[in-house]
């Protein structure tokens, strides 16, 4: 993959949590929770399944409507902000993405476009470059004739966050991003979105399941336990082995990875302890 192309930096949008209730039917999954997203910078949320790290992305993401508190956007309740208004500034690539039949990938890829899109807007010259490059970031642009529904898993995944790109938001919301890739992929978007934060100063939010890429790619960190943030700060500073043991029931020893000097985490199974 490539890096997206230098532009004038995003403008800081401050996206918060506050007193934040979510749930599905009578199942109550997170309860009073407050939450403040680093303007222009990345954020990963790490924690074991059902623990409340994708519901929270997608009552950030305007999917699920709170019981009660709220999510703000620039200090606005995201509910009562209008759907256009909220595409103008927020992306998200939920974990499970659902596309039309037969669509091709040029043309998903170009449905991130549509919130630049006014009553008398047509498509311009400048969408074709936005497309274009994010298919080429994502090293997709050789598929952009072939129809989602008959690519890889891995090559869908690739498609979904180029969409995203396309979009050409300030804030971008991902939902376990890095799903169905292989190792070597899974680097090329981390760094793709490390790239996206960097050169635009785009407020990344990202859900991830391998708590050592967290730490790595992380600027801050959230751990979340039973709907609730265990913790939150510079991976250097949150991450340790009482705090593994207490979000994951992971006994491990916490070492300096000796790419990044980044938190590194090896568990301790009790085949493997010397």
């Amino acid at each position: 993959m490539t890096t997206i192309k230098e532009k004038t930096v995003a403008s800081p949008h401050t996206l918060q949590a506050r007193g934040l209730e979510l749930g599905y039917g009578e199942r109550r999954i997170i309860s009073g929770l407050d939450a403040d997203i680093p303007a222009g910078r990345i954020t990963v949320v790490v924690g074991p399944n059902a623990c409340g790290k994708s519901t929270l992305l997608r009552s950030m993401a305007r999917l699920l409507t709170p019981t009660d508190g709220a999510v703000l956007l620039d200090g606005r309740d995201i509910q009562q902000t209008s759907t256009k208004d909220v595409a103008a500034v927020l992306g998200v690539l939920p974990q499970t993405p659902v596309a039309p039949d037969s669509i091709t990938v040029a043309d998903l890829v170009g449905r991130g476009r549509y919130p630049h899109q006014g009553w008398f807007r047509r498509w311009t010259p400048g969408d074709d470059e936005a497309v274009a490059a994010a298919l080429h970031a994502t090293d997709v642009l050789d598929l952009a004739d072939r129809p989602l529904d008959q690519l890889s898993g891995g090559q869908r995944q690739r498609v979904w966050i180029a969409m995203a790109l396309a979009q050409e938001t300030d804030v971008l919301l991902l939902d376990e991003p890095t799903t169905y890739l292989d190792i070597s992929h899974q680097l090329d978007v981390l760094d793709l979105l490390t790239d996206l934060n960097r050169e635009r100063g785009v407020t990344l939010v990202v859900v991830l399941h391998d708590l050592n890429l967290a730490c790595r790619y992380a600027d801050h960190l959230i751990a979340m336990k039973d709907g609730r943030i265990v913790a939150e700060g510079a991976p250097r500073d949150v991450v340790t082995e009482s705090l593994v043991d207490e979000v994951f029931g992971l006994r491990s020893t916490v070492i300096p990875d000796p790419a990044s000097g980044t938190p590194l985490i090896v568990p301790m199974g009790r085949h493997h302890i010397r």
